[in-house]
């Protein structure tokens, strides 16, 4: 007669016990993704700057080479960077696994505004990028801007927004002829008898009237004379006058 085996009955295990296993795999895998050098940063590709150095761009992004790049806050280092008033556009890329790419566009100084013994540095559009006690760059003082005030970071309240509008197309005509840097003043006080000092000539241009064709005639005159006063106010009659200095 064969015995009889009993067989127990094994509890199944419990839930509460794979659901800990689980995690704690997830936490081993977390562990190795954040120490393995595979994602460790180890190139920040920059394209777009030159009023900023690449070593200023990382800094204000709050990264280094060689963290893990799981740890990079894109939209923290966006805003950032966006928070820059040089910085007009920013595109951040992550290339997986270990290099951030960065484009960006910057906004250009085109001038000096003074104000209560200080300059502020415009661009275009009349936006204020910085403000210093003295020059820095080979650029005009623009005079005749009439405010009571400015943020930097925001375009100036003017009186007039046509003042605004006369920079922007004066600042656009130069750097299309390649004669910014040699403009010493941009006077628009009164926009009938807008004066542009170049070196040392003195530019009567009236209104904005054919302003791409008085640059163009100002450049012939720049390569003859060098130092008197220039009035381009009748070009549309074929004539300019030139007085020497006396």
């Amino acid at each position: 007669m064969g015995k009889t085996i009993a067989i127990k009955n094994y509890k199944k295990q419990p839930k509460t016990m794979r659901f800990l296993i689980l995690i704690i795999l997830i936490v081993i895998f977390m562990l190795a993704i954040f120490i393995s050098p595979v994602f460790s940063i180890r190139q920040i590709l920059l394209h777009g700057n030159e009023h900023y150095s690449k070593e200023e761009i990382i800094e204000k992004m709050g990264i280094k080479v060689g963290e893990n790049i799981f740890l990079f806050k894109k939209d923290k280092a966006y805003k950032a960077l966006l928070d820059d008033s040089y910085i007009e556009m920013v595109q951040i890329s992550i290339h997986w696994p270990n290099t951030i790419e960065v484009k960006i566009n910057e906004r250009k100084p085109i001038g000096y505004v003074p104000y209560l013994g200080t300059y502020l540095y415009i661009d275009k559009d009349g936006r204020v990028l910085e403000t210093c006690e003295t020059y820095k760059k080979n650029l005009p003082i623009v005079q005749g801007l009439v405010f009571d005030s400015f943020k930097v970071g925001q375009v100036i309240p003017v009186n007039n927004q046509i003042s605004l509008d006369v920079v922007a197309t004066m600042a656009q005509m130069m750097i299309k002829y390649n004669i910014l840097q040699d403009v010493v003043k941009v006077d628009i006080s009164d926009f009938r008898d807008i004066h542009i000092y170049v070196k040392r000539l003195d530019v009567s241009i009236g209104g904005m009237e054919q302003f791409d064709k008085k640059i163009q005639w100002l450049i012939q005159i720049m390569d003859v004379y060098d130092m008197g006063k220039v009035d381009l106010i009748n070009i549309d009659k074929g004539r300019a006058v030139f007085s020497p200095l006396t």
